[in-house]
C-alpha cells in the first residue's frame, strides 16, 4: 500500500474547494447572500456572472469583483427572458459550469387572508423561477455541472406567529423538486443540491430581527444560539459547487445552528 505523502494530502485538499476557470452564474448575486457568493467563488478562481433585476446593482457587484466579471438581468417571472439571460451569459464566457440561484422573497399574509395574487407571487419567484432558472442554466453545461439553489429551514418547519404559507410552500417544493432534477440530469453529470439556512443576516430581514422579542425567541431555539451570516451560506454553496462534493447530488442542507435537530 502507497501512502500520500502530506504534501500530496494537502494539494488535494487545496484543490477540492477550488473553483478555478469554472463560469459561475449567481442570480440574486448583489443580495447579502449573494454578494458574499459571488465574492467566495471569485476569490476561489471562478468567472463569475451577477444577474438580477437591478441593472445598477448587478454591475456595482460585477465591478467589485474584478477580472472578467460580468453582470446581466432579468425578470425571474418570465421564462423567456430568463432563457436570454443565460444564453447572453454563455455566449460572454463560452459555457456555464455553475449555477446558485439566491433569488427569493415572501409576502408575508396570515393563512386566514391569504390571497392569490400574492400566494401566487411567491411560488412565481420561489419556485417557478428557480425551476426555470435551473434549466436555462443546464442548457448551457457542456460536460456537467453543478447547481445549488438556495432554500430555507422553512421548507421544513412553519413558523408560529407569522403568515409563512406561501414561503413554506415554495421552499417545501424547492427541495423536492431538487431530488426529481438531481435524479433526471445525474446522466448528464450535473449536481443539483439546496442549501437551507434558517434566518441571515441580511437586509430582507432586518426588521424582523431589529424586534428584540422576536430576536430572542428565534435564537433561543437555535442551539448553536445565534442566526447565521452570509459568509456561512457562502461557505456552504462553495462546496456544493467545488470538486469536493462531486459524488452529492438531490440533497438538502440544512444550515441551522442545529435548529432542525430539535424542532
Amino acid at each position: 500500500m502507497i501512502l500520500a505523502t502530506d504534501d500530496q494530502i494537502s494539494t488535494h485538499t487545496n484543490n477540492a474547494f477550488r473553483v478555478d476557470g469554472k463560469v459561475a452564474l449567481v442570480t440574486g448575486g448583489y443580495g447579502g447572500i449573494g454578494e458574499a457568493v459571488c465574492h467566495l467563488l471569485a476569490a476561489n478562481g471562478a468567472n463569475v456572472a451577477v444577474a438580477g433585476h437591478n441593472a445598477e446593482k448587478a454591475a456595482g457587484c460585477a465591478a467589485s469583483l474584478g477580472g472578467d466579471a460580468y453582470a446581466a438581468t432579468f425578470d425571474v417571472t418570465s421564462v423567456p427572458d430568463t432563457d436570454r439571460m443565460a444564453g447572453e451569459v454563455a455566449a460572454h464566457f463560452g459555457r456555464i459550469d455553475i449555477l446558485v440561484n439566491c433569488v427569493g422573497l415572501n409576502r408575508e399574509e396570515r393563512a386566514g387572508e391569504v390571497t392569490e395574487e400574492k400566494f401566487d407571487h411567491v411560488l412565481d419567484v420561489n419556485l417557478k423561477g428557480a425551476m426555470f432558472q435551473a434549466q436555462a442554466a443546464a442548457r448551457h453545461m457542456k460536460g456537467g455541472g453543478k447547481q445549488v439553489q438556495l432554500g430555507s429551514v422553512r421548507g421544513m418547519l412553519g413558523l408560529r406567529g407569522r403568515g409563512y404559507a406561501a414561503y413554506c410552500a415554495a421552499k417545501g417544493g424547492l427541495s423536492i423538486m431538487c431530488r426529481q432534477l438531481a435524479a433526471e440530469w445525474a446522466p448528464e453529470k450535473i449536481n443539483v443540491n439546496v442549501v437551507a439556512p434558517t434566518f441571515v443576516r441580511t437586509q430582507q430581514v432586518a426588521a424582523m430581527l431589529s424586534d428584540p422579542a422576536f430576536y430572542a425567541a428565534l435564537v433561543a431555539r437555535i442551539p448553536l444560539g445565534r442566526i447565521a451570516e452570509p459568509d456561512d451560506v457562502a461557505d456552504a454553496v462553495l462546496f456544493f459547487v467545488s470538486p469536493a462534493s462531486d459524488f452529492i447530488t438531490g440533497q438538502t442542507l440544512y444550515l441551522d445552528g442545529g435548529i432542525t435537530t430539535t424542532q
